[in-house]
């Protein structure tokens, strides 16, 4: 079952408009096929002083074996502030509010103030208020929220030896209320869940709720509690120990940073999610079940990422060995735009200028879809 907010068809219908003018773009930018593709390095630098190819707001970068690791990076992942739980939510065996406490008592004397042919006098059940106090018969008032069972007890038989030295106390908890937290979108089972025991952690009220539907990497995990939220990343969930309470709602969501874009000349394009948690160039070409042999020019494989005000595009020549020993080890990051090419450097410049605006608005369009 699918969970989404109202607003969330209007936006995926957004990025389609989007990224169907992207195709469109790049179709009227390429309709002369050809075999050389974008060339070497040196004359696509001679084009950019020449003022042939503006460079204002990308840099192309011709991926080698000097200078991959430089440019390699694994993804930083945000991760999010873990929530702290309060006390007062968590399960316990302390009393809490609208607990039901009955007490027994037993006159051991026969001429005693409690002495009963019937068995023990029962006061209760008494439903324990917000302010914490309940009245007992005799013995007066008693503070009880935070405390155990036995405590209380303690404090009671204390209060009637006294004046009853021959009466024996049992306080006992009839009922109470349980804490429940819910678990919602991509879960194969949402719903409420209770909270049972102690330690009971979120990982487990999401398996409580079958798993997620997706692969659980490709998840984001929104925490709304006490009138916050916190989006927190699978490995957060899954290795930290975070304590579940009364009144969480967990609302799982498919994570942007594990989806992508490839186009141009492959055999699958459009939007693919990530085959595995981390992935290289070549798993997401496999993704889209290889480039074409007819159309695609090898030399010129793309991948389009934003660093900072500008775009950097990676260039890979899968026609080399080397070539595709960088595509094996160069990591992918959420939102890149592998784009593998067969048009003629004159044609190159219009498809990168053609590509740059809709990619920004494609960006803009997962930032909001991010942050409903």
């Amino acid at each position: 079952m699918y969970f989404s907010f109202q607003n969330n068809n209007y936006i995926q219908a957004s990025r389609a408009i989007l990224l169907g003018l992207l195709g469109l773009t790049i179709l009227s930018s390429c309709h002369v096929v050809s075999d050389q593709g974008p060339t070497g390095m040196n004359t696509i630098q001679k084009a950019q002083a020449k003022g042939e190819i503006s460079t204002d707001n990308y840099e192309i970068i011709d991926i080698s074996q000097d200078n991959i690791q430089h440019y390699n990076k694994i993804q930083f992942k945000k991760s999010g502030t873990i929530p702290t739980a309060q006390s007062s939510k968590m399960y316990s065996d302390a009393i809490r509010p609208y607990d039901k406490l009955a007490l027994l008592v037993i006159d051991t004397a026969e001429q005693g103030a409690f002495a009963n042919s019937k068995g023990p006098v029962t006061f209760g059940p008494l439903e324990v208020p917000t302010s914490g106090k309940i009245t007992i018969p005799y013995a007066g008032e008693f503070k009880v929220i935070g405390k155990t069972i036995n405590d209380i007890q303690r404090e009671i038989s204390e209060k009637y030896s006294t004046v009853f030295n021959t009466a024996q106390v049992s306080l006992s908890r009839v009922t109470r209320q349980p804490l429940r937290a819910s678990v919602i979108g991509l879960a194969n089972r949402p719903g409420q869940h209770p909270i049972e025991r102690k330690g009971v952690t979120l990982s487990e009220l999401i398996a409580l709720s079958g798993g997620t539907t997706e692969e659980p990497y490709l998840c984001d995990y929104l925490i709304h509690r006490n009138n916050k939220t916190y989006t927190l990343n699978n490995d957060q969930i899954t290795k930290r120990k975070i304590l579940a309470q009364d009144g969480d709602l967990i609302e799982i969501k498919r994570s942007e940073a594990h989806s992508i874009t490839i186009m141009g000349s492959v055999n699958k394009p459009g939007n693919h999610k990530f085959p595995k948690s981390h992935c290289h160039l070549s798993d997401l070409l496999g993704e889209s079940n290889g480039i074409s042999l007819t159309r695609a020019d090898a030399t010129g494989v793309f991948i389009f990422r934003k660093a900072g005000s500008r775009t950097h595009l990676y260039r890979f020549n899968l026609q080399k060995p080397e070539g595709m020993i960088q595509a094996s080890k160069f990591n992918i990051h959420g939102n890149d735009i592998i784009y593998v090419t067969e048009a003629p450097l004159s044609k190159w410049g219009r498809v990168i200028r053609g590509i740059l605006p809709f990619g920004q608005l494609q960006s803009a369009a997962s930032a909001a879809s991010f942050g409903n």
